[in-house]
């Protein structure tokens, strides 16, 4: 999940739509008889291929309301600690990861910022929440010592109606606060067809954006004629600040076997050869309590064809270079 500063956004004359956007999908039931016979797709867990050491999670979130209070009014989401997290990153055999803030802790950044003490700046990575018109230098300097790299936009999650002129707007303030940070990131959950709106300003904010969730496709399998906003995406693509995380399928289908993906996961992967695209887990699947983001992993690693540097770049090598590693 992502989440927008509603204060900043209100008050520069965005507005928020009641109508949800997407559709969380809970697993189909055929994936979970597949994990309870250890098999994944085409791959077991006996035959799937030797990763190498060091690979990142690039997208993990941390709910734990006794030790980190949700805000006002907020409902209670199930509790996902720590301790769980590094559980299931060595399970996934990630253990190193990417801090999300949650759209449930609004700009309370408190659990990032205490994760990344606990777990160190050589084994994780933040990304926060911050109001653009409300943030000073000295703290961002403090966070980035800790680890942080990057803030997020979310315009869908949200529920977030805003015009090209009001997305553009809030990507200048971002940017403006960011540049002097040099190697942070603006983290980008919208639909793909807000793209158009992007694109253009890619060079002119001169910082790394990040598409979050395959750039958040309204049509699958991938139809490049129809899909709006997939040109904008690809000439975003061919620029060395742009990334994609390759994360939460069920987001978008519940096709157990991830084949709605297939063809859009190759045409990121084939663009900028393979150095634009990391992989994130979504843990813990907020949407889809239960979901087992193992059986999509090793999907992803079939879809890359044996390219063993392909593997890399995927869950280590983009990581290391976005996150500053």
């Amino acid at each position: 999940m992502l989440m927008t500063n509603f204060g900043w956004l209100r008050a520069h004359g965005f507005s928020l739509c009641s109508r949800r956007i997407g559709c969380h999908l809970q697993h189909n039931l055929s994936a979970i008889s597949s994990i309870a016979r250890g098999s994944y797709g085409c791959c077991t867990l006996s035959s799937r291929p030797a990763l190498p050491d060091g690979l990142w999670d690039s997208h993990v979130h941390i709910i734990e309301p006794t030790k980190y209070p949700l805000p006002t009014n907020t409902k209670l989401p199930q509790e996902a600690t720590m301790n769980q997290a590094l559980s299931n990153s060595e399970r996934l055999g990630l253990p190193n990861m990417v801090l999300v803030q949650i759209s449930t802790y609004k700009n309370d950044n408190t659990w990032i910022l205490e994760g990344l003490k606990e777990l160190g700046p050589n084994k994780a990575r933040g990304v926060v929440a911050f109001d653009p018109d409300n943030i000073d230098k000295e703290t961002l300097r403090q966070w980035h010592s800790l680890g942080v790299r990057g803030v997020r936009l979310n315009l869908r999650s949200t529920k977030t109606a805003l015009s090209k002129e009001q997305i553009q707007a809030a990507l200048r303030r971002y940017a403006e606060k960011l540049r002097p940070m040099k190697t942070w990131s603006i983290g980008l959950y919208a639909d793909m067809d807000v793209l158009d709106h992007v694109q253009p300003l890619v060079s002119e904010l001169g910082v790394k954006i990040v598409l979050e969730h395959f750039g958040s496709p309204s049509i699958l399998p991938l139809n490049p004629t129809k899909q709006a906003g997939w040109n904008a995406m690809k000439t975003m693509m061919e620029d060395p600040l742009v990334y994609v995380k390759i994360s939460a399928p069920y987001l978008f289908s519940n096709d157990p076997e991830f084949k709605d993906f297939q063809s859009l996961a190759k045409a990121l992967f084939s663009m900028r050869n393979g150095n634009g695209v990391v992989f994130g887990s979504d843990w813990p699947h907020t949407k889809s309590r239960g979901y087992d983001a193992k059986p999509f992993m090793d999907k992803v690693i079939e879809w890359c064809d044996g390219d063993k540097e392909l593997v890399r770049k995927l869950f280590r090598d983009n990581a290391k270079v976005l996150w500053d590693l």
